[in-house]
């Protein structure tokens, strides 16, 4: 449950944003760091093989980049488009 709400915002995140920055890049390598390793401690209990958090963290650092990269690019493409009906609508 806590993957979902963190993909979400994510998405929602990306949506909302003009441009991406090192901001973005932090906070996705933070929360991929931070759910990677509660993954792999799920995975393999209290002695994992340090590979296991290395694939689980590089999985979460995919996804969550997936998540954030196709709201910002879906949020770019309606500002645009709505920018160019604004502009329509008041040029005629």
């Amino acid at each position: 449950m806590i993957e979902i709400a963190i993909l979400i915002g994510l998405f929602s995140w990306g949506m909302t944003s003009e441009r991406l920055g090192l901001k973005h890049l932090g906070a996705v390598l933070g929360l991929s760091c931070l759910m990677g390793g509660l993954g792999g401690l799920i995975a393999g209990g209290v002695r994992a093989d340090p590979l296991t958090y290395v694939f689980t963290i590089g999985f979460e650092l995919i996804l969550q980049s997936a998540a954030l990269l196709i709201g910002f690019a879906i949020g770019h493409f309606r500002h645009r488009r709505g920018g160019v009906r604004n502009a329509d609508d008041i040029f005629g």
